[in-house]
C-alpha cells in the first residue's frame, strides 16, 4: 500500500487519508461504541495524530491504514490496512523484524454486511505479497474481530497474547489476542 496506492474491492476503495478526512477520524476516535474494546480511560480526539501517523507510515514504510470509501455513495465507512509493528519487543518478543500488523475499524451501521471481510481480504493478500507474515491483534473480548481473523485464515498464537500497555488497568477489554497468517 505505497503512498497514494489505492486498493479496490467490489464495493469499496481503500485510499490514503487526507486532511479533509479529519472530522471522520475524529468521529471514530470519539465514538464510544467503536472504541469499546480499546480499553481507554476516556475518549480523546486524536485525529491530528492519527492522520500524521498514517501519512508518515505511508511515506516511510509504503503502507498504512487506509480510508475505506464505499463506492455506492462515497462515504468513508472505516479504515483498514497495514502498519509496522509499533509495540515494543518486550510486549511482542516473538515478532520478527519483517512482520507487519493488519487492522480495521468500521462504523457500526456497516457491521454484519461483509465490508470488513471484503476489505481485510484484499489488504491481507496485498500484505502477504510483500511480507512473510501478517499479524493482527485485538482485545480477547472482541469476538467479532478475532472471528474475522479466523475467517481470513489467520491462526491464534496464544504464546503471543499480552496485556496491551494502553489498556487501563481493570478495563473489561483485558488482554489482547494475536493472530497471524504466513505467506504460503
Amino acid at each position: 500500500m505505497s503512498e497514494g496506492l489505492i486498493l479496490e474491492t467490489e464495493r469499496m476503495i481503500l485510499r490514503p487519508w487526507t486532511e479533509a478526512d479529519r472530522p471522520v477520524l475524529a468521529g471514530f476516535s470519539m465514538n464510544p461504541v467503536l472504541m469499546h474494546h480499546f480499553g481507554k480511560a476516556e475518549l480523546v480526539d486524536d485525529s491530528a495524530e492519527r492522520l500524521e501517523r498514517n501519512q508518515r507510515f505511508d511515506r516511510e514504510h509504503g503502507f498504512t491504514f487506509k480510508a475505506v470509501v464505499r463506492k455506492s455513495d462515497g462515504a468513508i465507512i472505516g479504515n483498514c490496512g497495514l502498519k509496522p509493528i509499533t509495540l515494543p519487543a518486550e510486549i511482542l518478543p516473538l515478532a520478527r523484524a519483517d512482520d507487519i500488523e493488519m487492522g480495521w475499524l468500521f462504523r457500526q451501521d456497516c457491521w454484519g454486511k461483509g465490508y470488513a471481510l471484503e476489505a481485510a481480504t484484499a489488504v491481507l493478500e496485498w500484505g502477504l505479497s510483500r511480507a512473510p507474515r501478517v499479524i493482527a491483534l485485538t482485545a480477547a473480548t472482541n469476538a467479532p474481530s478475532w472471528g474475522l481473523m479466523q475467517r481470513l485464515g489467520m491462526r491464534h498464537l496464544p504464546a503471543w497474547d499480552f496485556v496491551h500497555p494502553d489498556v487501563v488497568e481493570g478495563h473489561f477489554a483485558g488482554p489482547s489476542v494475536v493472530y497471524a497468517k504466513e505467506r504460503p
